[in-house]
């Protein structure tokens, strides 16, 4: 989820649905996203994996679901943990005598807005989402993700092993920090972009199978702070933590997480870690 929102934004806009032009790949630009973190003197590794939203089962590879198959532990953003849903609801609201959304959009994309979501949200309950829900149910209308998604086949595949299964952060932390990242102006750009989503998300997944890391740092929006490097502060003493502990944790992750400067791989190899993609 976290990845997909803010890609939103950057589509390109135009009230016609424009033609999507896929990037033409011979051949894989790389490896997959896939990283073995170790260091000197420790007992355990860590198997780090860039996952995305639009993808599914299928487009696993083989050697990522066999370096699942030899892990002793499973880790992820947020493990196999449900959100409370009172809690959720609450969360995805403006609070009371706050501004509703109705009145943080312009009166052209509010209608928009309101229009694209008619039958999937009530207008009320619309006026009353923060623009990050606003935002996660326009993209869920306009370019539905897959079931199960990446992530969650992932999950499901180390739960049918009984690993242990961890999580990285709570609900609560990721959505507040989805919270922080996405302004009533993102989502006028998204709702402006409405008719470019699907294409987005096409031609992010085609980078993404194609192992084209440069085409996805800006896809996939890597210097976000809230959203990236903010949280990959929070969660590099628990992945050190898994170097420490027996065994190998396999931790799938958002790939926007793990590239660049500011991605995993690199902040632990700064750390003194070997790190080998």
């Amino acid at each position: 989820m976290t990845r997909a929102l803010l890609v939103l934004a950057l589509a390109a806009c135009g009230t016609p649905a424009p033609r999507c032009e896929l990037p033409k790949y011979s051949a894989p630009h790389g490896a997959p996203f896939l990283w073995h973190v170790t260091k000197a003197g420790a007992p355990g590794a860590v198997i780090l994996f860039g996952t995305i939203h639009t993808a599914s089962t299928p487009d696993v590879a083989k050697p990522v679901w066999d370096a699942l198959a030899s892990a002793q532990h499973y880790a992820s953003e947020l493990g196999d943990k449900e959100p409370d849903k009172d809690k959720f609801i609450e969360l995805a609201r403006i609070p009371y005598g706050g501004k509703s959304l109705d009145g943080l959009l312009a009166n052209d994309d509010w209608w928009a807005l309101d229009d694209a979501l008619h039958g999937t949200i009530h207008t009320e309950d619309l006026r009353h989402a923060k623009p990050w829900y606003a935002m996660i149910k326009l993209m869920a209308k306009v370019a539905p993700a897959p079931k199960p998604s990446m992530d969650d086949a992932l999950t499901a595949r180390a739960s049918e092993h009984h690993l242990p299964i961890d999580a990285l952060e709570t609900w609560e932390v990721q959505l507040a920090a989805l919270d922080a990242a996405v302004a009533p102006s993102d989502l006028a750009d998204a709702i402006h972009a409405r008719r470019s989503i699907r294409c987005s998300q096409d031609q992010t997944q085609a980078a993404y199978l194609a192992s084209d890391a440069e085409a996805l740092k800006i896809k996939l929006l890597v210097d976000s702070s809230h959203l990236i490097s903010d949280r990959n502060t929070v969660w590099l003493p628990k992945i050190e933590a898994y170097v420490d502990a027996t065994g190998t944790t396999f931790v799938a992750v958002g790939l926007g997480h793990l590239l660049g400067d500011g991605g995993l791989p690199t902040l632990l190899a700064r750390a003194g870690y070997t790190v080998t993609r």
